[in-house]
């Protein structure tokens, strides 16, 4: 999906918990963007904002079953690959600089159909085989028009 010509025809609910050092951190962030389905597979797509700390990029997440991947691309470019029970190393960028990260995945939850619905994953970040941080995302996709959206 090219940024330029987008139907942004969804709303994209990001519930987001991060674990650091028995610290919680919470936060929810929405937006518009674009959802399309092909097959057994899903594609997510939304611009970043300040609320993600990745403003100025945009989010891509390709749904198969089993698997999601994520690319971000702008200023802070990132590739994550989740596959629950695998450990993948992965190019993360943020505003402190480009990481490479070791990503292992706990739990992977497609509930996404035709019309939208909720995607819900589970992993751990490590830094040279040392945890940095676990994450915990719920993600629902709802069409705009909807009554209930």
């Amino acid at each position: 999906m090219k940024s330029r010509k987008k139907n942004e025809n969804y709303i994209i609910t990001i519930d987001n918990v991060q674990y650091n050092d028995g610290r919680e951190d919470r936060f929810t962030f929405s937006t518009v963007g674009d959802y399309r389905t092909c097959g057994d597979s899903q594609v997510i797509a939304y611009q970043d904002s300040a609320a993600t700390g990745f403003e100025g990029s945009e989010t891509t997440l390709h749904v198969t079953p089993g698997k999601v991947t994520m690319v971000r691309t702008g200023e802070y470019a990132s590739s994550l690959i989740l596959e629950k029970g695998k450990r993948h190393t992965c190019h993360y960028g943020t505003p402190i600089g480009d990481l490479p990260l070791g990503i292992y995945t706990t739990h992977i939850n497609n509930e996404l159909t035709e019309s939208g619905g909720t995607l819900d994953f589970s992993y751990s970040l490590d830094l040279n085989a040392n945890l940095f941080t676990s994450t915990e995302l719920k993600i629902t996709v709802r069409e705009k028009n909807r009554p209930d959206a």
